[in-house]
């Protein structure tokens, strides 16, 4: 279905809405992000925002449901990869939009975990990305490319600690001198932290 000129407007407006969303999160906290200085940094009228988003919650619940969809998409888009391959690229696509944008979308805050658990679609793409990342850490062992001694789901745990260290990272201080460089070490890390090695192979 073609959209008119106007609904594509109207889509790009909400999308820039939710991207400068994702950034007051990121600098300020879900609590602190107000509504006012959203339309503030948008250029837009609270009124246009209103028509847009009943609410901060049904905002933020969009943004992270659509970040989720993305990354649901690009674990998609690598079938025809080894299970490694697919985590490690998985991560690194994770960590490069942090670096981009300087923040980890829509962020790890318990505030939003919650918000995410009370609404249905979104837990169930939230359920659904960690059971494909549960899947490829099944596989990956079981193709002998992740070392059977390890737990699974300590692997998994590992998987989404490392993917949003960063994230801690900007919070926590200024910042890593070489940000790129950073999430390259933490996916190279994670690598060599549950590659199956040559030794426990034989």
């Amino acid at each position: 279905m073609t959209l008119t000129l106007r609904e594509r407007q109207k889509q790009a407006l909400r999308e820039e809405i939710m991207n400068a969303a994702q950034e007051l999160v990121a600098e300020k906290g879900y609590g602190a992000m107000s509504m006012d200085e959203l339309a503030a940094r948008v250029g837009i009228s609270k009124p246009t925002l209103y028509a847009h988003f009943a609410n901060k919650d049904e905002l933020v619940v969009e943004a992270a449901t659509r970040e989720m969809k993305q990354m649901i998409a690009l674990i998609e888009s690598q079938a025809d990869r080894s299970p490694m391959d697919r985590l490690c690229f998985i991560m690194r696509q994770i960590l490069q939009r942090q670096v981009q944008m300087h923040t980890l979308g829509i962020g790890p805050w318990p505030e939003i975990f919650r918000l995410l658990c009370a609404h249905d679609e979104a837990l169930g793409h939230m359920q659904r990305l960690i059971g494909d990342i549960v899947a490829l850490v099944q596989r990956g062992i079981a193709e002998g490319e992740i070392d059977p001694d390890l737990d699974p789901e300590a692997v998994v745990r590992a998987f989404f600690g490392l993917a949003s260290a960063l994230h801690k990272w900007y919070v926590a201080a200024p910042g890593p001198g070489d940000p790129q460089r950073a999430a390259d070490s933490l996916v190279e890390i994670f690598m060599r932290g549950v590659r199956r090695s040559h030794a426990s192979a034989e």
